[in-house]
């Protein structure tokens, strides 16, 4: 559970950081929450700290795009997650939309 409160005091410290992309990414990140192992690498890999994990208070916790506004579209998140928990997308418009329309996970 240390871990955890890692993960959370990152996203609390560094939002203040985030940066919004200069243009539009040509991929996007799409989570899968199910496949979600809760590991939260996807979390600390991010340079520009848009995830977070959802569910804090359930058994494992997932991951979700939390900030698509700031995100790079780098694909490092997809390349972290040893659950192939996440996908890289060329729908970029479906997938923001997504994030901004959908409820979260464990809302």
């Amino acid at each position: 559970m240390n871990e955890l409160m890692k993960i959370i005091n990152k996203d609390e410290t560094m939002a203040m950081n985030r940066k919004l992309p200069k243009k539009k990414p040509k991929q996007f990140p799409w989570f899968m929450p199910f496949a979600c192992e809760g590991c939260g690498d996807c979390v600390k890999a991010c340079p520009n700290n848009c995830i977070k994990l959802m569910g804090l208070n359930r058994k494992v916790p997932v991951a979700w795009l939390e900030y698509p506004d700031y995100c790079l579209g780098c694909g490092i998140c997809a390349d972290t997650c040893v659950a192939d928990a996440i996908q890289m997308t060329k729908y970029v418009d479906k997938a923001i939309e997504r994030y901004k329309i959908k409820k979260k996970p464990f809302e």
